[in-house]
């Protein structure tokens, strides 16, 4: 879907609970960082408070694979400051507000030949843990679906629905009501997934390893 400025955060919620492959991002010098970073004004610009519980992130591939051997340098004003890149390719200092409306470039440096593409994802704000409150994952997931709903607009109905949270890198879970009850939590692509309104009564999610990350995620279309 073609983002423009009036479908604003219907669009990057379009694109965003999967994790969706960006265009190839071109070696260059001089990339206006709103290139680099689709969406990030749109997600910066919504109040703070509307937003505490989830955040854009981002993650860079350099040849299909960990980004070794690149560099990216935010040119803003006149000063230049790296962009730290984790381990895993996610960025880790990202354009603030102000930087990208004031149309800052970033110069990518890589080997010769190199393809390199960004991708995306909504994350919630919990700490990783094996053993995580219901209650705190509930909140981030409706947080990130009535910030989508009210900024959508009168296109909002075209919107996906984020439903729920996905333990990438956490193996295996189960849901633990109040009785002590467990159940196993459904597989995902990338570990397992909770939906708060499939599993009602849900306390607490135990899971086999700490996640990686915690994803916002839509439900499966069956």
């Amino acid at each position: 879907m073609g983002a423009t400025r009036r479908t604003t955060l219907m669009g990057l919620a379009a694109l965003l609970p999967a994790g969706i492959a960006g265009p190839a991002l071109a070696q260059n010098r001089g990339v206006e960082a709103k290139k680099i970073f689709p969406f990030l004004d749109l997600y910066l610009g919504i109040p703070a408070n509307q937003r505490s519980l989830f955040t854009l992130a981002y993650f860079l591939k350099l040849n299909g694979g960990p980004p070794k051997g690149i560099s990216l340098t935010l040119v803003s004003g006149g000063a230049r400051t790296p962009i730290s890149v984790a381990g895993d390719g996610r960025i880790t200092r990202l354009p603030t507000l102000a930087e990208l409306k004031s149309k800052a470039q970033v110069e990518i440096g890589a080997p010769p030949n190199s393809k390199f593409a960004m991708t995306m994802q909504l994350l919630a704000k919990v700490a990783p843990a094996k053993d995580i409150p219901a209650a705190q994952l509930t909140a981030a997931i409706d947080q990130c679906a009535q910030t989508i709903k009210s900024k959508a607009g009168l296109i909002g109905f075209a919107a996906p629905k984020i439903k729920r949270v996905g333990f990438v890198g956490a193996g295996s879970g189960t849901a633990v009501n109040a009785q002590g009850v467990a159940k196993p939590l459904p597989p995902g692509k990338d570990g397992p997934q909770f939906d708060p309104e499939q599993m009602p009564g849900t306390v607490t999610i135990k899971l086999a390893r700490a996640p990686t990350m915690i994803a916002l995620l839509e439900r499966p279309k069956k």
